[in-house]
């Protein structure tokens, strides 16, 4: 199986393009959404979050309230690590266990932070959707409060060192009139590489 990585800054729209390719066949997975299962209540993940940040980031029904929880490690690099640590082996251990159950040829794996975590490294191709400043914020108002994007894009490297560590790069500026023409030629070339 070929695995490709899919990310971006935050704004970016790199579900809608993770969508796109699931519509054309692709095996898809969600880091995001994958991570979130180690959050749910009284998994061993759940029990050491909750050891290690205190009991302060729970809702009334004892479960981790992802919003306090967010506003703590994207105020505090070093909480921010310290979740990473405790989420990311067991992330990777049932990502590893989705892709050799499949029977699909190439995996488009999308993440915020595959390249920052190192986890591109791990992957045989990357891809990178860029955005201007302007359109992410516009893109994330609905999502994020001003303060809380830049939070969370100020934990992302800037794009330009994003561009250098990634393999294709689709330029999501201008609405789907433009999207659509680079999905089709990666598709192409995906499957002119790695299926001919």
């Amino acid at each position: 199986m070929i695995k490709i990585g899919l990310t971006g800054s935050i704004g970016s729209g790199k579900t809608t393009i993770l969508t796109l390719l699931k519509d054309c066949g692709f095996l898809t997975l969600n880091l995001d959404f994958e991570a979130k299962k180690s959050l749910k209540k009284n998994t061993a993940e759940y029990k050491k979050i909750v050891a290690f940040f205190g009991k302060n980031i729970l809702n009334k029904d004892k479960e981790i309230d992802k919003k306090i929880l967010a506003e703590v490690i994207f105020s505090d690099f070093s909480k921010k690590k310290a979740l990473e640590a405790i989420i990311y082996p067991v992330l990777i251990t049932n990502i590893n266990k989705i892709l050799e159950r499949s029977k699909k040829p190439i995996a488009i794996i999308e993440g915020a932070v595959i390249i920052e975590s190192g986890y591109y490294q791990k992957l045989d191709k990357t891809i990178l959707v860029t955005c201007d400043f302007s359109k992410r914020i516009k893109r994330s108002y609905k999502k994020f409060a001003f303060d809380d994007f830049i939070k969370r894009d100020k934990n992302q490297l800037n794009q330009a060192e994003k561009i250098k560590k990634s393999d294709f790069i689709i330029n999501n500026n201008y609405g789907f009139k433009f999207l659509i023409p680079q999905i089709q030629l990666l598709i192409n070339f995906l499957n002119n590489i790695y299926l001919s």
